[in-house]
């Protein structure tokens, strides 16, 4: 291809040659000899292209080329449009004495970069709306508005400027574009749309338990789960331990309530994974606790203990979660916000079995009192619904809490008391005949218990022999007016001649 071109310069160039070579030696250009109506007879060649480019030079005086955009005039005058034509061949087609056409072509000199420039002042980067999430707020996020940006379509300007220089040199007219934000705020806020919240209860009045759940709870709030990423309720809580800010408070340890630092934490933990099964997050670790717990249905539980025990779930989604935490007023509510979803979802607990507990024991040893516990089996399923219509059930869980059986105080070695008998002290008769009677009363509702608790029995009244009533009742610190559990005991446990000639009425026993 290169030779082709270096062959026809060499053409014309011989042409051009010959020309000058011709009429320099016969002279001047013969009569007739024009170029585009520009009369050239008479003058040797090289004064004929120098008028010709004289002219051409008058003439590019009076053209102009105008762009508009939006309104704005941009105006292209000589020397910034200039024009090109084949002079020297014009010249040698003019020498057979003929007026020949002289074609011409119109350019900008700095073309690329002048058409550059225009569509540079029609440009607006567009801005996404942006979101700031504050877990503390109580309207944690805040939305910064997109802003839409403008384009010139450099394309469509060029080709419209080669068409005018190429014909008459006519105004070109062209809009620019609105470029809309990729990320509205509307768009950010079905991405923070409230997924599920869940919340469970707890007693206030017990407070090593109720603070670690409180703190467990500030933990966790504010958690951002991005889009794939893996969630760990370890790795945002931290290890349980004084120097972390724990307390003791009970815990189970070995199908048994104990004191231990961090106790209440699984119940954060617990309250979260539920609000992680409802937002449609894929669970990947999970515990269940040894024994049935109060606060949750069966398989609905979540334990985490040290390093071993662990709650971690995997946000499958294609955006950010976002966790809110809320501790008050002895109730702890997790909520979770992320892309909106076609789906919601329930849980559903099935207890499948029940398991009695073993015989009661006495203590022995120091060994401390305790109630009986059921165990029971259950099964887990997570219900997936779409517009509120059921599409799919999923047992995601089974599980088997054990049965503890009662350990029950000593019984008393003293020989059982007369109720009738003036001469003794009633409320000491009353605290022996009960301590021997009903020790496991003593025990009951065990996991309620804190140091100042307080257990008082009252017999409400006998509805024929062997048919006593009764209640516990339990109060706690500053709530000792209300009674926290009430056990009904209807088995008999003595005639109604050991309670006196009137039967029992409302015995009220001192705090045992």
């Amino acid at each position: 291809m290169g030779g082709k071109k270096f062959g026809i310069l060499l053409v014309l160039a011989a042409a051009a040659g010959m020309i000058f070579l011709f009429y320099g030696f016969w002279g001047r250009l013969p009569a007739g000899a024009a170029v585009g109506g520009t009369d050239i007879s008479g003058l040797t060649p090289a004064e004929a292209v120098q008028k010709l480019r004289r002219g051409l030079t008058e003439e590019m005086k009076d053209k102009s080329l105008s762009v508009v955009v939006d309104g704005k005039k941009y105006l292209f005058r000589y020397p910034e449009l200039n024009v090109r034509a084949d002079l020297v061949r014009a010249v040698a087609a003019a020498g057979r004495g003929t007026d020949v056409p002289l074609p011409k072509r119109y350019y900008l000199t700095d073309g690329e970069n002048a058409l550059r420039r225009i569509a540079d002042d029609f440009y607006k980067r567009s801005e996404n709306a942006s979101l700031h999430f504050d877990a503390s707020a109580n309207e944690p996020f805040s939305y910064t508005a997109e802003r839409s940006g403008r384009v010139l379509d450099g394309r469509a300007l060029s080709s419209a400027v080669s068409a005018s220089l190429a014909g008459g040199l006519e105004e070109v007219s062209l809009s620019s574009r609105r470029v809309p934000a990729r990320v509205t705020v509307a768009k950010l806020r079905e991405r923070t749309a409230l997924l599920s919240r869940f919340s469970t209860k707890f007693n206030a009045a017990a407070a090593g338990r109720a603070q670690n759940i409180a703190l467990a709870g500030e933990k966790l709030n504010g958690a951002v789960v991005g889009a794939g990423e893996h969630f760990s309720f370890n790795a945002r809580v931290g290890e349980r331990t004084r120097a972390n800010g724990f307390c003791e408070a009970p815990v189970i340890f070995e199908g048994d309530f104990v004191s231990g630092v961090g106790g209440g934490v699984c119940q954060a933990s617990t309250t979260l994974y539920n609000a992680a099964l409802l937002a449609g997050m894929r669970v990947t670790e999970y515990h269940p606790h040894s024994l049935s717990v109060g606060y949750v249905e069966p398989s609905f539980d979540a334990m985490v203990s040290g390093k071993s025990a662990d709650l971690a779930f995997v946000n499958g989604t294609s955006f950010p979660v976002y966790i809110l935490c809320r501790v008050r007023g002895g109730e702890i509510i997790v909520s979770f916000y992320g892309e909106k979803s076609a789906f919601t979802y329930r849980r559903e607990s099935v207890v499948t079995g029940r398991i009695d507990p073993p015989a009661p024991v006495y203590a022995e040893g120091g060994a401390r009192v305790r109630a009986a516990k059921e165990g029971l089996t259950s099964e887990g399923y997570l219900v997936r619904l779409r517009g509120g219509t059921a599409v799919e059930r999923k047992r995601i869980r089974r599980d088997r809490y054990a049965a503890v059986g009662a350990v029950l105080a000593p019984p008393a070695t003293e020989e059982e008391p007369s109720l009738s008998g003036e001469e003794e002290d009633a409320n000491a008769r009353k605290s022996r005949f009960f301590a021997k009677k009903f020790p496991f009363w003593q025990t009951n509702c065990q996991e309620n218990l804190t140091n100042d608790c307080k257990i008082r029995v009252e017999v409400l009244k006998c509805e024929g022999k062997n048919k006593p009533a009764a209640r516990l009742r339990l109060s706690c610190g500053a709530a000792a007016a209300a009674a926290f559990c009430e056990v009904t005991y209807d088995r008999c446990q003595g005639s109604q001649d050991e309670a006196g000639d009137e039967g029992i009425r409302r015995l009220s026993l001192p705090p045992v």
